[in-house]
């Protein structure tokens, strides 16, 4: 018995192999409430609910605590979040020392990073506005023409 030819058709070269993306991980959970840069209104808000109810553990107050202390609190998401008086309660009138100590470190924290805020904005603003009359005054303005 003579052996017959089969045709074999050439394979396709491999596909190329792409990154991962977090979609395609089923797993993988991304979480924005621990992103320093990336916090909005909703996050600080459960953690003041968190805070304001008054069955909640030293436990859960030490957590709450610490994750807003990781946050980047802007100017206005401390003022339209009332969370600045919140945590300034619990500084004054919390039973435990440890929360009152932390409560008190995030509220210097806040208003350093405040004080730091607003001093950039008003440094952008004096550069964008072009403070035309300190560059005169300094003798660098004009036609060089000076009388």
């Amino acid at each position: 018995c003579e052996p017959t030819e089969v045709s074999v058709m050439p394979r396709a070269p491999p596909a190329p192999k792409r990154q991962a993306t977090l979609h395609d991980m089923g797993k993988v959970v991304s979480s924005r409430a621990f992103s320093y840069y990336n916090v909005s209104s909703e996050d600080v808000d459960r953690y003041k609910a968190t805070l304001e109810d008054a069955d909640t553990t030293k436990e859960e107050f030490m957590t709450a605590l610490r994750h807003l202390s990781s946050m980047l609190m802007t100017r206005d998401l401390l003022t339209s979040s009332m969370i600045g008086k919140v945590v300034s309660r619990l500084r004054r009138k919390h039973p435990d020392e440890e929360v009152r100590k932390l409560a008190g470190s995030m509220v210097d924290k806040w208003k350093l990073e405040v004080i730091r805020q607003v001093d950039v904005d008003r440094r952008v603003e004096r550069r964008s506005r072009g403070d035309v009359r300190t560059f005169i005054e300094a003798g660098r303005g004009g036609s060089g023409y000076r009388r």
